[in-house]
């Protein structure tokens, strides 16, 4: 069960930052002090547009956000991986849970690791997963959006080129409407094992 956490939902236009801060990397005593004063760079600001992206799903198809997106537009999940972290696992089965709810609210919905197709596609068959999943396999789409964990600089680690998991929602034309995560996992805290849950995304874009 995803834990409740804190929702950061940014407002206004603020530019776009092309690599996630320094900051984040940074221990900070008040990690949720440090959240609030980075979240301006984390990420394409609210208002702006967001990159565009061309993926491959887990069938191998590509996928555009045309394809992926309602009435409304998609959310987007950015997560660690579907191969190696049990809570993105955890919080891909809960999205799946409430894939109907997403689609009744007119929002697409996808989930983007760096894990290769055939990882995805392994991890859809033995978890039963019909919603979109998408594989940035060299962190491209990571990188451009600008929401990957720096802590991880290590060519050699596992986690190298993982995002720090966020959700950023966005409309049919490109602009990003809202952008969440647990606000007090940045920092020292490393809070990566809390999650925004489902409805909690869901509420704050009705």
């Amino acid at each position: 069960m995803i834990t409740r956490t804190v929702i950061c939902l940014l407002t206004g236009a603020l530019g776009l930052a092309p690599t996630a801060p320094a900051a984040f990397a940074a221990a900070d005593p008040d990690p949720a002090t440090l959240a609030r004063e980075a979240a301006a760079a984390f990420g394409p600001a609210v208002g702006a547009q967001a990159p565009e992206f061309a993926l491959p799903d887990a069938d191998g198809a590509t996928r555009t956000l045309a394809d992926i997106a309602g009435p409304n537009g998609a959310v987007i999940y950015f997560n660690r991986s579907l191969d190696w972290c049990p809570i993105c696992i955890a919080q891909t089965i809960e999205l799946q849970a409430s894939a109907g709810a997403f689609a009744a609210a007119g929002w697409g919905l996808a989930v983007l690791t760096y894990d290769n197709a055939a990882t995805l596609a392994a991890a859809a068959e033995r978890r039963e997963l019909t919603i979109t999943l998408l594989s940035d396999e060299d962190s491209a789409v990571i990188n451009a959006f600008g929401v990957r964990d720096p802590i991880y600089s290590e060519p050699r680690h596992r986690a190298h080129g993982v995002p720090y998991p966020v959700a950023i929602a966005i409309r049919r034309d490109g602009s990003v409407a809202g952008k969440f995560w647990h606000e007090g996992g940045l920092g020292a805290e490393r809070g990566f094992a809390v999650r925004v849950s489902a409805q909690e995304v869901l509420a704050a874009l009705d």
